[in-house]
């Protein structure tokens, strides 16, 4: 990849070369153009600029994918913080070499579109703000990040920080576990008969419309105790809470454009009240996979809160997990985080 790279103004040193972008339609998908004008702006988060090549390959098929027109990799390197010794010109010069580093490793594997607009940026600070800071400014539609992301300050909850981002962000949220598939041939996305689950699940489709991947609706019901004391069994209990679980399949796919791509419902009993085993179980039937799901929007202090399942699926999901916002939710809580942080 022979193309100029351009930097933030607050990457050190600043050198902002033009890129000039053309617009690109491909009318052989029919979800492609769902897909463009949802995710035109990507910020890849690189944490070891050495190791993290499949961050890159992997945003390089998500360009593809989208038509981004822009796609920054951001480093963020920890702040010293004020006691430092560390000389300004050696942070500099530390600066300079890892986005060298990142400028290489982009330009060796990341296989775009052609026409989208490449900012290499290394910043210093908090990763957690900064992500946050950098992905408002941008008017960024999709963050890219390793699950790994930053776990070298916390060694016991490698997704802590990548759960963290997810929770507070104003925009989607792809999370990569290592060694997972670059490629998926099939989506699967949990479900309810919600609008999260509906966002998920057209994003989902838009997905496959492009890529050809198949896409399973994934009901997994809770089989609450309480059914002898009416006077059913086991048995025709979980039929009724089939059932409705199909209905609900039945209203979701109503709401969905699923762009002409065929969705298989599946409905599986929950009898323990653990969820995530089960979804973790039929990822890992469907071969090379991915997991499509509505990351849970409030307003208020309750808009940082994830639902219980997303967050474990970040922990836990063996293959990237894509966590589908509406944009702009959680703007209030941000501001104000980034206010106290000195940075809003």
């Amino acid at each position: 990849m022979d193309r100029p790279f351009l930097h933030d103004e607050r990457s050190n040193p600043p050198r902002i070369i033009r890129y000039p972008l053309s617009a690109i339609h491909n009318p052989q998908f029919t979800g492609v153009h769902y897909v463009m004008k949802r995710f035109k702006r990507i910020v890849v988060c690189i944490d070891r600029p050495e190791y993290d090549y499949r961050m890159v390959v992997y945003a390089g098929g998500r360009s593809r994918l989208a038509m981004a027109e822009e796609v920054h990799f951001l480093h963020v390197t920890t702040d010293a913080g004020p006691d430092s010794t560390e000389p300004p010109e050696e942070a500099s010069e530390g600066a300079r070499i890892t986005r060298e580093t990142l400028e290489a490793l982009i330009a060796e594997h990341f296989k775009g579109h052609g026409a989208e607009k490449l900012v290499c940026e290394v910043l210093r600070g908090a990763p957690l703000m900064e992500v946050l800071r950098f992905a408002h400014e941008k008017d960024v539609d999709l963050i890219i990040l390793g699950r790994h992301y930053g776990r070298a300050g916390d060694a016991d909850d490698e997704a802590l920080l990548a759960r963290r981002i997810t929770r507070k962000a104003t925009c989607s949220v792809l999370v990569m576990p290592e060694d997972s598939p670059v490629e998926a041939e099939a989506i699967v996305v949990p479900v309810r008969d919600s609008q999260c689950s509906a966002n998920a699940l057209e994003v989902a489709c838009g997905v496959a419309a492009t890529t050809g991947a198949t896409v399973t609706a994934l009901n997994v019901y809770h089989v609450g105790g309480g059914y002898a004391r009416v006077g059913t069994s086991l048995e025709e209990h979980q039929a009724l809470l089939e059932a409705g679980a199909k209905r609900e399949c039945g209203r979701l796919l109503e709401k969905v454009d699923t762009h002409s791509v065929k969705v298989e419902c599946r409905c599986m009993p929950d009898l323990h009240g653990k969820p995530v085993p089960i979804i973790l179980e039929v990822v890992a039937g469907a071969g090379l996979a991915a997991v499509v799901i509505g990351a849970r929007g409030r307003t208020g202090a309750a808009g940082v809160l994830l639902g219980t399942v997303t967050e474990q699926l970040i922990r836990e999901c063996p293959v990237p997990l894509l966590a589908v916002k509406k944009k702009g939710e959680c703007i209030g809580i941000l501001s104000a985080l980034l206010t106290l942080a000195g940075q809003g």
